[in-house]
């Protein structure tokens, strides 16, 4: 018999959540992989991890769809059905920026010259370190529920959320650099790349903004 995201609702409202939290860095994790092919000039492994990362948004969205079709209004949970779908929502932007990241790469071959790389990986680290701190905060949900959302345990997740903030402005501040450093070579790269590679920089913000708004999301269902 198949077993509905509802069985799983019966058991914590937040274990379907954090299935789905789990796909999301499935495929998010693969990013850091895309960047080093390039820079390898390793098509073959592009191709191989952007297979990967779309396997994995799509299972993500699948337990997104399941959630959402087997959630029905009149379940009762702890928490409302609306916190739920829109912590749902959000996370599930993380993926698809993810798997953007991978189409972008897979358009045309992108020279990745050598003047830009090691702000870009400073900045990757940054995307990175963010969105595996709102992993850890939704890893703390179902303590938090036991918890019954005060005390000791709520306050852990607040601060949390609060370094996570400080994480993603990071973020925005080395994106601001490398952006400065990529237009300064328009002439070197062209305009197509120059464009493309924006759209890239985007995207990897994107991965940490996606992060910082979940766990803004979750601070509002805190606040309650």
């Amino acid at each position: 018999m198949r077993r509905t995201i509802f069985d799983l609702f019966a058991k914590s409202p937040f274990g379907p959540l954090q299935d789905h939290m789990a796909k999301v860095m499935d495929c998010v994790r693969q990013v850091p992989g895309l960047f080093r092919a390039l820079e390898e000039g390793d098509e073959e492994k592009l191709k191989t991890l952007s297979e990967m990362v779309e396997r994995a948004e799509f299972d993500a969205d699948e337990i997104k769809n399941q959630i959402r079709s087997d959630l029905p209004s009149t379940i009762f949970t702890p928490v409302d059905r609306t916190d739920l779908l829109d912590i749902l929502r959000f996370q599930d932007r993380i993926s698809d920026a993810a798997e953007d990241v991978a189409v972008v790469l897979n358009m045309k071959s992108l020279p990745f010259p050598e003047e830009i790389r090691a702000l870009f990986w400073n900045f990757m680290d940054q995307v990175m370190v963010t969105v595996e701190q709102y992993a850890r905060i939704n890893g703390e949900l179902d303590e938090l529920m036991e918890a019954s959302y005060v005390g000791a345990e709520a306050g852990k997740v607040m601060e949390m959320i609060t370094v996570l903030g400080e994480m993603e402005h990071e973020t925005d501040q080395r994106q601001q650099t490398l952006l400065k450093k990529l237009l300064s070579m328009e002439k070197q790269l062209g305009a197509l790349n120059i464009v493309l590679w924006m759209r890239v920089f985007q995207l990897g913000g994107d991965i940490a903004n996606g992060a910082e708004r979940t766990g803004n999301r979750v601070r509002l269902f805190l606040s309650k």
